[in-house]
Formats: structure tokens, C-alpha cells, sequence
């Protein structure tokens, strides 16, 4: 079979946002965003693994959505417009890229909101417990584009895989930046005001059986369902810690790790971790309650781990503006370390953008143009290729990218390298 290319598995998703779909202000949900999201990715995501012949069923699963922002919000009777195409290829890995536009019906005028990458794997059943035990099979190899844009979104999700698979650890980067503290002197001037909130103050709850509606047609739950759900979770920790109108501005690098079945119990957790002066960070974990039906050894699992990431979300006072975030108050050594690394975290993501806008974003582009066309399907075909002269010049390149999630996957966070 020939190998696919950009438009043999290009789709386009669009719905009119309703009220169910908005907050008590009128903002559509973070939530309701990502879901569809992912429904214009898996589609898309479908589309590619049917250009393989040699499985006629498999399942494209959701294992990573990687660091987004929000430029825009959406309102309701607008039009949600999501455009997702695949962008790259790994051995067992398809990247989806997603823009997302929003229409004014009336006005006519059309605004990007966000952009963001999905990745996926390959499932297909077991030779030996079939679906109850789905194992990750290799994925079609993408056409490598020749230049343009193209090549240069490729070449940088060429990175970023490269980056988190085999790339240097963020926090020793970080730690041996001039001027980064310590645990130790970051709890010693940390200043507690009397006003601020606890994180255990905003700890946050939410469990749902997984009915029809919210998985495909073998059974296993939509990634967009379950990052709904945390989003909502999120939001709700928010409100309790700010008292105000929040939204979600910014998600970091969210890692699947294991499935959601049909009628098993989805268990979120959510807390915040650190406050900047604008922002809120939290901590967002999803659990699987599964029925003995569902698993190959026919017994229930209780609080098995399926994703965790963390969620930014601003306040908002009576008119939409941005207001300052009501400050944390820290109170247990847990407390402090998280949110000693939410400060490490937030200080690579303002030095990400401050790169970003510095001549210096420049490097990737020449070393993107300076790839072939013949030497990037060796790099993504064998492991060797990703060591020596290659991995150093990533190494150099790699400073500020995927700043917020690297910390988090080092440092207690979890990371779908084994289906990768």
C-alpha cells in the first residue's frame, strides 16, 4: 500500500456551541473544547490507520494531548470549527494537530481560539484475551513532506518526540539555571498571608459511569470524555480557591495511561498546587473503576490510574478582566514541594516564551531545513538513528520547549512512553 499523506485523512468537526456547553458567565467550557477536539482527532486519527491493510479493526487511542493555550474565548451561538490533520508518524504513533476557529453567526467573523497535538497509538486485540487485554500495533508510516510549512510542523513534532522520549531531564536543566532556587530557600521565602487559601481547601471530587454515549463502538471510553470531566474538575477547584468567575487558559502536557470501559466508574481528583500572580495551576488525576467483565482475569480494579496532567485557569471579576489570583497558603511539606515545583514549572514556561520571541527561535528552523527529506523516515524507523550527532543537536535545540509538562512527568507524573 502506498504510504498515506496530509489530505488522504484530513478532517474537519463543526457544531453550534449551545448553553449547555457555557459557564454561569457565558464562556463555553475549557471542557466542552477538548472534547471536541478529540473527536475531530480521532476521526482524523481513524481515517490514517485505515490506510494500513493489515488489520481491518483497531482503535485509535488517545495517549498524550501535549501542551495548549487558549488565545480566545468562545461564546455561545457561535460555531466551533475544528480542522485536524496528521503531522507526523513514530513507529507506533500518530500525531494529530487540531486548529480550532469560532464563527460569529451573525457578524460573520471568524477568529482562531486554539490550537493543539494529539497523539495516538494503534490498539488491536490480544491473540490471547482478545479486547480484554488490547495490545498497541504499529502504525502507518506518514509521506514525509518535502518543505513548507509541512516539513517544518513535522520536523518540530520530530523534536518534541525525540525531546520527551529520549531527551535530557527539565528539572537538572532548571536546577543549574542561574538564579533557580532550591526547595529549601524557596520554603524559606515563601510569605503565607492570612487571606490565601489552602490546597487542601480546593480539593475537588467528580465520578461518572461510562455510558454509550461517551465510548466508540468496541467499548473503550473517548479520550475528550475523560479530559472533559477534568476540566471540569479543575474548574471546580478553582472556584474554591478564587471565590470568582475562573477559565481555563493553558493545559500542560496530559498523559494517558491506561483505558476506560463501558460502564466502569471514571474518579477524578483535582487540587491546586501553586498560584502565580494571574494564574492557578492544578493538579488533575483520573482513576478507572473497571467491572470484572471487562478485564481478561474477570476480576474488578479499583483506582487504577488513566490520566494525569495539570490545568491553568485565570479569575475573571464581573466584566471578563483578568484580576489577580487569591494567593495559596501552604501549610504541609507536600504542599511546599508541589508547589515548589509549579514555581519551577511556571519560570521555564516564562523563559519558553521569552525565547520564543528572540531571535534564538530561529535555531529550529535551520536545523529543520537542513533534514532531508531521505534522513527523517530513518530517524523515525530506528531507534539507533535518535543517538550521537542527531540527540546533540535536539539536546541544543530542545531548551524551553515543552517547558511546563517535562517537571511534572520527572517528579511524581506519569508518561506514556511504554505505548510510544
Amino acid at each position: 500500500a502506498m504510504a498515506p499523506t496530509y489530505a488522504s485523512s484530513d478532517a474537519v468537526v463543526a457544531r453550534l456551541l449551545l448553553p449547555d456547553d457555557a459557564n454561569p458567565a457565558g464562556n463555553v467550557h475549557g471542557g466542552t473544547i477538548l472534547r471536541l477536539m478529540e473527536e475531530a482527532g480521532v476521526i482524523c486519527a481513524r481515517r490514517f490507520m485505515r490506510s494500513s491493510s493489515d488489520v481491518e479493526t483497531s482503535v485509535a487511542a488517545l495517549v498524550r494531548f501535549e501542551n495548549m493555550s487558549f488565545h480566545q474565548p468562545m461564546y455561545v451561538g457561535e460555531v466551533a470549527s475544528l480542522s485536524a490533520r496528521v503531522i507526523f508518524t513514530s513507529p507506533h504513533s500518530i500525531c494529530v494537530n487540531v486548529d480550532v476557529t469560532a464563527e460569529n453567526l451573525c457578524g460573520g467573523e471568524t477568529r482562531t481560539t486554539n490550537s493543539g497535538q494529539l497523539w495516538y497509538v494503534p490498539l488491536v486485540a490480544s491473540p490471547k484475551d482478545g479486547w480484554k487485554n488490547p495490545v498497541v500495533n504499529p502504525a502507518p508510516q506518514l509521506t514525509v513532506p518535502v518543505d513548507g510549512v509541512a516539513l517544518q510542523e513535522y520536523n518540530e513534532a520530530l523534536q518534541a518526540y525525540i525531546d520527551r522520549k529520549y531527551g535530557m531531564n527539565d528539572e537538572e536543566e532548571c536546577l543549574t539555571t542561574p538564579g533557580c532556587l532550591s526547595l529549601q530557600e524557596f520554603q524559606a521565602s515563601y510569605k503565607n498571608v492570612a487571606h490565601g487559601g489552602t490546597p487542601a481547601e480546593s480539593e475537588q471530587t467528580l465520578c461518572q459511569m461510562t455510558l454509550p454515549g461517551d465510548c466508540e463502538p468496541l467499548g473503550f471510553c473517548y479520550g475528550g470524555f475523560v479530559m472533559k470531566l477534568m476540566d471540569n474538575a479543575a474548574a471546580c477547584s478553582a472556584l474554591r480557591h478564587c471565590h470568582t468567575n475562573v477559565v481555563t487558559v493553558g493545559i500542560s502536557a496530559l498523559d494517558f495511561v491506561h483505558w476506560i470501559r463501558l460502564g466502569d466508574i471514571c474518579t477524578i481528583h483535582s487540587r491546586v498546587v501553586f498560584a502565580s500572580n494571574k494564574t492557578l495551576e492544578i493538579q488533575v488525576t483520573a482513576h478507572d473503576t473497571s467491572l470484572p467483565s471487562n478485564n481478561s482475569n474477570g476480576s474488578a480494579k479499583d483506582d487504577v490510574l488513566v490520566a494525569k496532567g495539570m490545568f491553568v485557569f485565570a479569575s475573571l471579576n464581573k466584566d471578563g478582566k483578568s484580576i489577580p489570583v487569591r494567593p495559596l497558603k501552604l501549610e504541609t511539606r507536600n504542599d511546599y514541594q508541589e508547589a515548589y515545583l509549579g514555581k519551577l514549572r511556571y519560570d521555564m514556561a516564562k523563559r519558553a516564551r521569552m525565547a520564543a520571541k528572540s531571535p534564538d527561535k530561529r535555531l529550529f528552523s535551520t536545523f529543520a531545513s537542513s533534514k532531508t527529506s531521505s534522513t527523517l523516515p530513518m530517524a523515525r524507523s530506528t531507534s539507533s538513528c535518535f543517538g550521537g550527532a542527531s540527540l546533540v543537536h535536539v539536546g541544543a535545540l530542545r531548551r524551553g520547549s515543552q517547558a511546563r509538562g517535562k517537571i511534572w512527568q520527572r517528579l511524581g507524573g506519569v508518561t506514556s512512553r511504554c505505548l510510544f
